[in-house]
């Protein structure tokens, strides 16, 4: 029997090849999407996933109050580490780990600069990256030690045994390596090529050094695994007034863990509170992914049901020689899921040709490995449901023909069959016009944060690290740039111009609320720093080589002249602690950080000497590669123990938009092929609709009915459900992106343009895809129709 239900259902595919087709191919589009949104959505929630104690390891975190507003922020205190290691039992293992800046590795005639990490011992502890050689308990301990992953080990030494070698970071330290990692998964939230113990940083570094006993200095991170046993809410709820009991200070921040399993999906925060992250992205593919699937299924129910005529005699047949319905029932479901199987190794195929093509779009760590059969096994299971799901209702709806009605050819579906069909094309068009909906809101979005003031000019700027090197030959390479005639200043500050690094309190004015613990965006700058970034003053001047009491003078950002209350800044005094200052510019709000959020209240201070970021701006109109190859000498003839890295300001900030455009071109990519296959869907069944009404089109004709007359009789049905589609799509598209666009300080508002646009591009498609049967058929010739009849 299951041979003949087989056998039976390749024999309809074959004989209905067009329909089959719409159906397979539109199957297998939305099984592919659906596909391809599971495997990002395991990716991402894979992350961090392969550490062995996960559930007991976190980040201490610290929130803050700036300016009366609620953050929270990564940045703790180097004295930390003591107290948890030596006062709170409660810790089984703690590391200290720097921001991961990239190092120059020097070994031989290798040198290459890579991302690494001063760390603590216990950090191999805490976290699961084995070692391929080396003492877990000992690789760390020595101070001038360094462990490499595979990868860079390779690159340094090639097939020799890197245990024991000597390289030079830095070209200050000479550090032994102790051990090998196997290379990070790209799926760990902490990613390196080398890590090198923390103590090296106490002992090469003076500004380090000096804040071992700083509790209100916050520039690294701590990690910690707990014991087993013990709760971590509990232990986070311990731990947070450290810090006001060291400085005595009610006003200063409260101390949390932030567990490791919420680290990537929920890491942003709003009020204090844990409030989402990536796990937003992951809800909103997922509701996708499902939508353009059962778009999908709608198609294969409503060319079933639409074709119910064709296969009513099959149905009495069956029934009169003794067929049970829920025979029928399991024939069609069979046929469904056979359809969707063929559809599935369609899929197949289509997400392998896929994937290559999606790198930029956020898949670049995504594969389909057919090897997995874990991964195999859940996709051939959405397969069957997919199947099932899009055979129910074309089953159940072909299995209750009445086999009397069938044989007399008194059968007749009806105007109440088409109901459920026309229920179901409102949904598959509200569906792919909500998508629609959502892809210009979200490129609306990204093109507003973009477009907005930035109060500098970042075309033409380069920023690049300044080692110590460069630090101690920065007059004279700034010289020799100057002299290249591509470079038009130069200039350095404490922060590139995407970023900012330092956020001081402690400053204090005439006026000022005694109460108030102001927080400012603190800038260090030198000489021509307004002439490098293009930054552009409201009143007053810069810092001049001219004026000797620069020194001891501030310039203030729009914001910071806000927060102060200062109705003519200039020459007024800030105190920084004990140090008088005086305001002798107010530069314009200059956007540093995130493109959507309000910029904060800044302040910039001639500090040349604790700068470590070099700004060089290009001349108007000059070639770019030339320039760089002028420039690239210059620079390595300062810093001989370093490849020349350089960045772009302008890329680095089209950077700072990365994961909305994901969101926006994945989205923009399902929102079409959601479109794709509700026109398939339409197309059959324009294509039926046509078919079934050959003779009235045929009378009509003869009738005198014009050909704009057919088409419009044909159309119109299309027409007003596409129309119905927009009427449910718009308010429920609004009410998400809505919710959506809240979580940005600096958002659009949502013009009533972008419905009615989507409502016309909607009906546009729907004309041009049902015009070709429709149009078909009215110059069809009646005489033909009529004998055909």
């Amino acid at each position: 029997m299951i041979r003949n239900y087989f056998m039976t259902a390749i024999r309809h595919l074959r004989k209905n090849k067009g329909y089959s087709f719409i159906n397979i191919f539109g199957l297998a589009v939305g099984m592919a999407v659906a596909l391809l949104i599971g495997l990002w959505v395991r990716h991402e929630i894979s992350y961090d996933a392969f550490n062995i104690h996960k559930a007991q390891i976190a980040r201490i975190r610290k929130k803050t109050l700036f300016n009366g507003q609620k953050h929270v922020q990564n940045g703790v205190m180097l004295p930390l580490y003591d107290e948890l290691k030596n006062n709170y039992p409660e810790v089984q293992y703690i590391t200290r780990l720097d921001w991961g800046d990239s190092h120059s590795l020097l070994t031989g005639d290798k040198k290459i600069s890579k991302k690494g990490h001063f760390a603590d011992p216990d950090i191999l502890k805490i976290f699961t990256f084995p070692l391929i050689k080396g003492n877990v308990d000992k690789v760390l301990k020595d101070t001038y030690s360094i462990v490499l992953t595979e990868s860079l080990a390779r690159a340094l030494f090639g097939k020799a045994d890197p245990m024991g070698r000597t390289i030079k970071m830095d070209n200050q330290s000479n550090l032994v390596v102790t051990g090998v990692l196997k290379d990070i998964p790209e799926n760990s939230s902490i990613t390196f090529d080398f890590l090198v113990p923390y103590t090296l940083n106490i002992a090469t570094s003076d500004f380090v050094k000096g804040a071992q006993q700083q509790w209100q200095n916050n520039f690294l991170q701590n990690y910690v695994q707990l014991k087993e046993g013990t709760n971590m809410d509990a232990f986070s709820s311990r731990i947070a007034d450290i810090v006001r009991k060291k400085t005595n200070d009610k006003k200063e921040g409260l101390l949390f863990l932030h567990p490791m399993e919420k680290w990537h999906l929920f890491s942003h925060f709003d009020e204090w509170e844990n409030t989402g992250g990536a796990i937003e992205y992951v809800r909103m593919f997922s509701i996708v992914g499902l939508l353009v699937l059962i778009i999908a299924c709608i198609n294969f129910m409503n060319l079933s049901t639409a074709r119910s005529e064709r296969r009513a005699r099959e149905v009495g047949i069956r029934k009169a020689i003794g067929s049970q319905r829920r025979q029928l029932i399991a024939q069609f479901l069979g046929e469904a899921v056979i359809t969707a199987f063929i559809a599935f190794l369609i899929s197949l195929l289509m997400v392998k040709l896929a994937l290559p093509l999606l790198k930029d779009a956020g898949f670049k760590d995504v594969e389909l490995n057919l090897t997995n059969l874990p991964l195999l096994g859940v996709a051939l299971a959405g397969c069957i449901i997919t199947g099932l799901l899009a055979g129910s209702y074309p089953a159940l709806y072909l299995s209750a023909f009445k086999p009397v009605k069938v044989l007399k050819g008194a059968f007749s579906p009806g105007k109440g069959a088409s109901l459920p069909r026309k229920i179901l094309v409102v949904v598959q068009f509200s569906c792919s016009v909500a998508l629609i909906i959502g892809v210009i809101i979200v490129f609306q979005q990204i093109q507003h944060a973009r477009n907005r003031p930035l109060g500098y000019d970042p075309n033409n700027l380069i920023g690049i690290s300044l080692s110590s090197d460069l630090q101690k030959n920065y007059l004279p390479m700034k010289r020799d740039l100057l002299a290249t005639d591509y470079v038009a200043a130069v200039s350095k500050s404490s922060s590139p111009m995407t970023g900012i690094y330092n956020n001081w309190g402690g400053f204090s004015w005439a006026g000022m609320d005694p109460g108030s613990s102001p927080v400012f965006s603190a800038i260090m700058v030198d000489y021509d720093y307004e002439k490098a970034t293009g930054l552009s003053l409201k009143e007053g001047r810069f810092f001049s080589r001219q004026f000797a009491t620069d020194s001891n003078a501030v310039v203030l950002n729009e914001a910071a002249v806000k927060l102060m209350g200062f109705k003519h800044p200039m020459g007024e005094t800030v105190k920084f602690n004990d140090e008088k200052m005086t305001v002798i510019g107010v530069a314009r709000n200059v956007l540093q950080d995130d493109p959507f959020k309000p910029v904060e209240p800044a302040i910039m201070l001639f500090r040349p000497y604790f700068v470590f970021q070099g700004l060089i701006r290009l001349k108007d109109g000059i070639d770019v590669r030339k320039a760089m190859t002028a420039i690239q000498p210059v620079v390595e003839k300062y810093n001989p123990a370093y490849p020349f890295d350089y960045k772009f300001t302008d890329e680095e900030f089209n950077n700072k938009f990365q994961s909305e455009q994901q969101a926006g071109k994945l989205s923009g990519i399902f929102a079409a092929l959601a479109i794709f296959i509700s026109c398939l869907g339409l197309f059959g069944l324009a294509s039926f609709m046509a078919e079934r009404r050959t003779r009235e089109i045929g009378v009509r004709k003869v009738l005198g009915a014009s050909v704009p007359q057919l088409w419009l009789l044909l159309s119109k049905e299309f027409i007003l459900l596409v129309v119905i589609s927009c009427l449910i799509a718009s308010p429920l598209a609004w009410y998400f992106m809505h919710g959506w666009l809240l979580k940005y300080d600096y958002r659009i508002s949502i013009s009533p343009l972008v419905f009615a646009s989507t409502a016309v591009l909607a009906i546009v498609i729907t004309l041009v895809t049902v015009s070709f049967q429709a149009i078909k058929a009215a110059v069809s010739s009646p005489v033909k129709s009529l004998r055909t009849d």
